[in-house]
């Protein structure tokens, strides 16, 4: 795990707490792979730097996903955006 993704781990520690866990865990697996991509491949290391863009560029590279996988990680990166408040 990269500076990111461990800047944004206060904002989904407690989501993994309670119920069924398993989804959870791998929501934010995908989370973290998300964010390591992110600071590996565009430079970023500010949580508040996060955009549109970086995003259509996480896309554009796993183009070879399934419809299922792509949205899960879709479902994974509305989480964090519900988690974090990108301002």
């Amino acid at each position: 795990m990269r500076i990111l993704a461990n800047s944004a781990q206060p904002y989904f520690r407690n989501y993994v707490r309670g119920g069924g866990k398993d989804f959870r865990k791998k929501q934010v697996t995908r989370i973290i792979e998300f964010l390591d991509w992110i600071e590996e491949n565009e430079g970023v290391i500010s949580l508040g730097r996060i955009g549109k863009k970086h995003v259509i560029g996480f896309w554009k590279s796993h183009t070879h996903l399934s419809d299922s996988t792509a949205n899960k990680y879709w479902l994974a990166l509305c989480k964090l955006w519900d988690s974090y408040s990108f301002s």
